[in-house]
């Protein structure tokens, strides 16, 4: 069978997890802006929702290969092997930073003497405070964050590439079907 449109369920989980990184994203950033003696207040729910949004990434990936295993995807459109093997590429690493980005947010959090608690739960500890390891953690973290708007960007790019040069429909895929 040639698909031609990938599942509701992948679309739904797509869209929601581009505005779960837009929310954390955008807390941290806007987080390095409010000063921390009089926004402190602020600080910590910035930083909740940034853990919030980095934690439910994590389990929705899972899901979403879980899906993707289940019901299968579009082949990938190119004009060239080179194309496809690069839209590839891009994917996994798209995959691999929602899961290292909250694995890691976690591992220096608790590597800093810190509990993870989100939605009124702590997460069990991973690790014990290591000052030398949350160092090398969290350079890690903000390493693989910088790295997401390049990527995400790259894979804007390359939809809208696809969509108004190549004149495909790469990018009606990702969207519910109209009838």
């Amino acid at each position: 069978m040639n698909k031609t449109h990938y599942h509701p369920l992948s679309i739904g989980l797509h869209w929601l997890m581009f505005i779960l990184f837009v929310i954390a994203l955008a807390a941290i950033e806007i987080r390095g802006y409010v000063p921390k003696d009089t926004g402190a207040e602020f600080r910590a729910q910035l930083r909740e929702w940034h853990l919030a949004a980095g934690l439910l990434i994590f389990l929705l990936v899972w899901i979403r290969v879980g899906v993707k295993v289940r019901f299968g995807a579009p082949r990938v459109l190119g004009d060239s092997a080179l194309q496809v093997k690069a839209a590839y590429a891009l994917h996994g690493l798209l995959y691999l930073v929602m899961i290292l980005l909250p694995l890691s947010g976690v591992i220096f959090t608790q590597a800093g003497g810190r509990e993870v608690g989100v939605f009124g739960m702590v997460l069990p500890t991973l690790i014990g405070p290591n000052p030398e390891l949350k160092t090398v953690v969290k350079e890690f973290h903000e390493l693989m964050g910088n790295a997401v708007y390049f990527l995400v960007g790259i894979h804007v790019l390359a939809a809208l590439w696809h969509h108004f040069a190549l004149k495909d429909d790469t990018m009606k895929r990702m969207r519910f079907k109209q009838d």
